[in-house]
């Protein structure tokens, strides 16, 4: 039987004894309807480690999990990509979010600009796609999920990273292959539009808060389309597609 993975805090792990509660509990209890001996795979977000735990105990609300090994998550990335995504329509942003995170994409944050049409944004259901995503790979730590910010505000989050780079349709020389081969940083951030891209005064904007624009060729994308084409480019690009 495939041995599945729990999400919990930190706090949660004492003593070699974990306890597994909310979200995470229901999912083990009342969806997968695991019983006491069961073999399970618990993770945090603070150490990249794999605890291979036996379920001792399962109460009403909460299960507790003895740990039998620890060992290192291999699916960690060695450089940082946050993608930063203008707001789509619809749930294309369930999809953008599931694919980034099943590609190592560390971080994802969602803005508003000056083409964004879409009013809703669910938090709370981009997180639950971030779990199941990263239970899909394999993944000890979970993708932080953030938004939604003004245009403004996105731009304030561009500082430390070792290159920015925004996709534009109207950019005709510089190309995205070019960028990444010269990338030697740990932290790269992406910036994709919406259905509408940017305006001028946004690129402009961006240029001058250090992105550098690049070309994706002659074809225009979907915006969904173009967040996981150029995640992935960037995981092979910079080394992230192979052992």
């Amino acid at each position: 039987m495939e041995i599945r993975r729990f999400y919990v805090n930190s706090d949660d792990i004492t003593d070699n004894v974990v306890t597994i509660c909310g979200d995470e509990f229901w999912h083990l209890t009342k969806v997968l309807r695991y019983k006491v001996g069961y073999q399970i795979i618990v993770c945090n977000d603070s150490d990249g480690k794999d605890y291979l735990c036996t379920i001792d105990l399962i109460e009403k609300d909460y299960a507790k999990a003895t740990v039998n090994r620890i060992i290192d998550n291999e699916c960690k990335t060695k450089i940082g990509i946050t993608l930063f995504q203008a707001l789509p329509k619809g749930d294309k942003a369930d999809l953008i979010v599931q694919k980034a995170v099943e590609l190592g994409v560390q971080n994802i944050v969602f803005f508003n600009s000056d083409y964004v049409s879409e009013k809703k944004f669910n938090i709370d259901r981009l997180h639950k796609i971030n779990v199941e995503a990263c239970k899909q790979c394999g993944r000890s730590r979970l993708s932080k999920i953030y938004g939604l910010y003004t245009f403004d505000q996105m731009l304030q989050k561009l500082q430390g990273f070792d290159k920015v780079l925004v996709c534009y349709e109207n950019e005709k020389i510089n190309d995205i292959k070019n960028e990444l081969k010269s990338f030697n940083g740990d932290n790269l951030a992406i910036i994709i539009g919406s259905e509408g891209g940017f305006s001028e005064r946004e690129i402009d904007k961006c240029q001058s808060n250090g992105a550098v624009s690049v070309t994706l060729g002659n074809r225009i994308m979907r915006c969904e389309t173009a967040s996981i084409v150029v995640c992935g480019i960037a995981m092979y690009e910079l080394g992230e597609m192979s052992r």
